[in-house]
C-alpha cells in the first residue's frame, strides 16, 4: 500500500500589533483548535456531550445560568447573533409582529418601539424590524447625543394622548456610534422611573454593557436591575467567535426561544460558538475596568503627541467612558491610510485598523476610527504608542492648522 503523503501547512506569519483593535483576527485552524479543546474540557468535566441539540444541553444551560447570575437576571438564552436576540425581544414585548412594511395600517397601529437615531437596529440590520417584522421604530431625540429621559417622556406623553403605547423603550448602553457616550446614572434611573410610570418595558442594547459598567461604579446586577431585559455580546469586547445572550425573566426567555426558532436563530447546534463565548467570558469579563483606565491615560497622551508633531488627534468623547472611543484625525482618508501603512512597514505596528468615516467633524476635514483596547493592550508601554504615532504624523506630513512643537494642546471634545 502506498503511504499517504501529508502536507504540513506553512507556519503563519505573526500578526502585527494593532493599537486600536481589541482582538486580532485569528486563523480558522487556531479558532477551531480552541473550540475542540473547550469541548473536550466540558466532556471531561462531567458536563455531558458538548454538542447541544437545538440549544439544549447540560453545559450550554449551565453557561446560560452562569451569565444570568453574573448580570443579576433570572434567566438567559443564547443566540448566535445579537440581531436575532433583539428582534426576538421586540416580538416578545409586542406579542407578535405587524402586518408588514407595505400595508396600509396607520403608523401607530403597528407595533412600535422607542429608539435613538444611531441604534444598531436602524443602521446595521437592513431595517429588519420594519421590513421583516412590520414594526414602526419611533426615532426620538437627536442623532448626535444619547437618548435622554426628556426625549422619552415627550414621546410617551404624545403617544398617551392618542391612546397609543410602544412595545418597549430600546436604550443602547453605551451608544457605539457616539464613541460609546452614555447616560449618567441618574438619567438611567429616570429612564427606569418613566418605564414604570408608563408601564412600558425598558430593554437595553447592552452589546458593550460590560465595557461601560465600570463607568457607573455599581455592582453589575444592581446596574442591570434598571432594565427589564438586555442583550449582551460575547465577541466585541470579549473576543468570542460570535454569540449573544438575551437576559430577563423566565417568561421573556421562554417566549424568546420560540421567536429564536421562527427567526432562524436556532441551528442544530451552537456548540462551536457557545464554547468559544464561554471561554472568552470567563477569561476577560474582569478586565474592563483596567482597560477603561488605560484608555483614560492614553487619550490626553496621544492628543498632545499629535499636537507636538503638528497634527490633530482628538477623542470623542474627550474623556472615554469605557475602553472604546472614536478618534478623529485631520486629513484625507487616502493620505491617512498611507501614513498608517508606512508605520506598519517601519515598526510592525498598525496604529488603527480602518477608518469608519471621512469628511466629518465640525469643518468636514476629519476622518475617524474606532479605538478599542483589549486585554493585551494593558501590557503595551506608553513609548510604543507615542513612537508609533510620532512616526505616523511624520509620514503624514504637515497638516493645515498644525503647529509643530506645541506640547500643551488640550484634546478637543
Amino acid at each position: 500500500m502506498t503511504p499517504i503523503a501529508l502536507t504540513v501547512a506553512p507556519a503563519l506569519a505573526p500578526q502585527p500589533l494593532c493599537l486600536g483593535t481589541a482582538f486580532p483576527r485569528r486563523p480558522a485552524s487556531e479558532v477551531l483548535a480552541d473550540a475542540a479543546e473547550a469541548a473536550a474540557a466540558a466532556e471531561v468535566g462531567g458536563e455531558g456531550d458538548a454538542i447541544d441539540v437545538y440549544g439544549r444541553g447540560a453545559w450550554l444551560e449551565s453557561f446560560e445560568s452562569e451569565v444570568a447570575s453574573e448580570f443579576g437576571k433570572e434567566s438567559a438564552l443564547f443566540f448566535p447573533t445579537g440581531v436575532c436576540a433583539q428582534l426576538a425581544a421586540l416580538c416578545v414585548y409586542a406579542g407578535g409582529v405587524g402586518r408588514g412594511a407595505g400595508d396600509l395600517m396607520p403608523r401607530l397601529s403597528r407595533p412600535s418601539f422607542i429608539v435613538q437615531a444611531t441604534s444598531h437596529l436602524l443602521l446595521h440590520e437592513e431595517d429588519a424590524a420594519r421590513q421583516l417584522l412590520g414594526f414602526t421604530p419611533l426615532v426620538v431625540g437627536a442623532k448626535d447625543r444619547p437618548l435622554s429621559p426628556a426625549d422619552v417622556e415627550k414621546e410617551m406623553s404624545r403617544l398617551a394622548a392618542v391612546g397609543a403605547r410602544p412595545c418597549c423603550i430600546l436604550l443602547e448602553v453605551p451608544h457605539r456610534e457616539l464613541g460609546c457616550e452614555t447616560l449618567r446614572l441618574d438619567e438611567l434611573r429616570e429612564m427606569r422611573r418613566l418605564a414604570v410610570q408608563y408601564e412600558v418595558p425598558l430593554h437595553a442594547d447592552g452589546a458593550r454593557l460590560l465595557e461601560v459598567a465600570p463607568h457607573y461604579g455599581l455592582p453589575l446586577p444592581e446596574l442591570c436591575r434598571l432594565f427589564d431585559s438586555l442583550y449582551v455580546s460575547f465577541y466585541k469586547g470579549l473576543g468570542g467567535v460570535t454569540g449573544a445572550m438575551l437576559l430577563g425573566s423566565p417568561t421573556v426567555t421562554r417566549e424568546a426561544a420560540v421567536w429564536r426558532r421562527r427567526l432562524g436563530g436556532n441551528p442544530f447546534t451552537v456548540a462551536p460558538y457557545a464554547l468559544s463565548c464561554r471561554a472568552a467570558f470567563r477569561a476577560h469579563r474582569g478586565s474592563f475596568d483596567a482597560r477603561w483606565r488605560r484608555l483614560q491615560q492614553l487619550a490626553p497622551l496621544l492628543s498632545s503627541t499629535a499636537a507636538e508633531e503638528g497634527g490633530s488627534l482628538r477623542f470623542v468623547p474627550e474623556a472615554p467612558t469605557c475602553c472604546q472611543a472614536h478618534v478623529y484625525l485631520r486629513g484625507d482618508a487616502a493620505a491617512l491610510d498611507a501614513a498608517r501603512d508606512a508605520v506598519l512597514r517601519e515598526r510592525g505596528v498598525r496604529v488603527y485598523s480602518r477608518l469608519r468615516g471621512a469628511a466629518v467633524g465640525p469643518e468636514a476635514d476629519e476622518c475617524y476610527f474606532e479605538l478599542t483596547l483589549g486585554p493585551r493592550h494593558l501590557e503595551v508601554a506608553d513609548a510604543v504608542y507615542v513612537g508609533a504615532w510620532r512616526a505616523f504624523f511624520a509620514a503624514l506630513g504637515p497638516q493645515p492648522g498644525g503647529r509643530k512643537g506645541v506640547g500643551d494642546a488640550e484634546p478637543q471634545s
